[in-house]
């Protein structure tokens, strides 16, 4: 027997599962039996009908007695999304000017240019830090580069084209695009064909972050929920569901990002304190031990060891909770810089698998498994997920 999964696709969104999540709902399963291939059908039936992939028996350590303190796979996927007509702050470009008050106007890089989209034949329109000193013309990258020395080009929403995150350096000489040496052909290329980007600052880490991975930037994830109001009138509040850093690896050109190869360790929110292990995702590994005690390449250990400028960070995290809390869920991306912090992005529904074992099961913590509830989390059923898998078996 076999998984057809174009079949199992057309079912999941017969349940009404969001027609885009579905797909990456339908290939994450996919990735998880490739991972975890030796799970028994007796085994699958159990996971599948209580919401969760296979694999996560053995991720999560999942047993009758504690499943109820995960979030599972099929549920999360069917409550997306979370957020409602607000979602659009959360543009990379509306974020910067939605975050221009209240004690937040410091968390965002600076914005030089907003690169269009294809209808509008990638025309550059200057944004609210473009220097005014550069002149605004077909050089304008070029000398912005030799006066910053190196830039973030980002798609403003998705991936723009499959080009992604684009570090532009200049040293030694040399152009640089994401540590890798390039021609002034291929910068030219890049700056004539991004569309949907934006181009910023590039944010250094602080340098007790370097120590641990030097050749790209750690990011934290923080995922914040707004805690269901028992007084309607009352000021939002917010608990934090998930935080972990994550650091780039030798694996894929040294990006921190785990679906890349990057490594997590989750930390304390109150207390900006580490756990003492760190994981990847499976795939990247070649003996198949994805939880790990120390960095795969550089060996640094994280015991008894924190996140600098932690105060700092949490209460900047508030504020910006503050400032969107017309949202109710969100996955910040920060970077912990020698002043202070910079906001990279926030996503609205970001990832809650690995996460769960960084940092421990979700749903363990009262306001955290309120909030869920709060939004349906119990009115889907995985036993309609493990029946569309079945009547997908070939």
């Amino acid at each position: 027997m076999s998984t057809n999964y174009d079949l199992l696709l057309e079912k999941i969104r017969a349940l009404c599962m969001d027609y885009k999540w579905a797909e990456m709902f339908v290939k994450k399963l996919k990735d998880d039996e490739n991972a975890f291939p030796v799970v028994s059908e007796t085994q699958k039936k159990w996971a599948m009908e209580r919401g969760f992939y296979p694999g996560r028996i053995e991720l999560y350590g999942l047993n009758e007695e504690n499943y109820m303190d995960y979030v599972p796979d099929y549920q999360y996927f069917m409550l997306h999304p979370m957020n409602n007509h607000f979602l659009k702050w959360l543009d990379k470009t509306t974020l910067k000017y939605v975050l221009n008050s209240n004690d937040c106007e410091d968390t965002m890089p600076d914005y030089y240019v907003y690169v269009e989209n294809a209808l509008c034949g990638g025309r550059f329109t200057y944004l609210m830090d473009c220097p005014e000193d550069i002149p605004k013309d077909k050089d304008f990258l070029w000398k912005l580069l030799k006066k910053q020395k190196v830039l973030a080009l980002k798609p403003n929403s998705g991936t723009s084209g499959g080009l992604g995150f684009i570090k532009l350096e200049l040293r030694d000489e040399g152009i640089y695009e994401n540590n890798k040496l390039i021609s002034m052909e291929r910068f030219e290329k890049i700056r004539d064909t991004i569309r949907n980007y934006i181009i910023t600052e590039y944010v250094h880490q602080h340098h007790d972050l370097a120590k641990v991975w030097p050749d790209s930037e750690c990011t934290l994830r923080i995922i914040m929920c707004k805690d269901p109001a028992e007084d309607k009138y009352a000021p939002a509040t917010w608990s934090c569901a998930v935080s972990y850093a994550r650091f780039g690896t030798s694996v894929n050109g040294g990006a921190s990002n785990l679906s890349s190869g990057g490594v997590g360790v989750g930390f304390d929110f109150e207390t900006g304190r580490y756990k003492d292990f760190c994981i990847r995702y499976k795939r990247y590994t070649s003996d198949g031990i994805w939880r790990l005690d120390k960095h795969p390449d550089t060996k640094a250990e994280w015991r008894t060891k924190g996140l600098p400028n932690w105060t700092y960070v949490q209460k900047k995290v508030k504020d910006i909770c503050q400032q969107v809390s017309s949202l109710d869920y969100m996955g910040l991306d920060i970077i912990i810089t020698e002043e202070g912090m910079k906001l990279c992005e926030i996503n609205s529904h970001p990832a809650i698998d690995y996460e769960q074992v960084m940092c421990g099961p979700t749903l363990s913590c009262p306001k955290v498994k309120a909030f869920f509830e709060c939004k349906g989390l119990r009115d889907f059923h995985g036993k309609d997920f493990y029946q569309a898998y079945i009547e997908s078996q070939e």
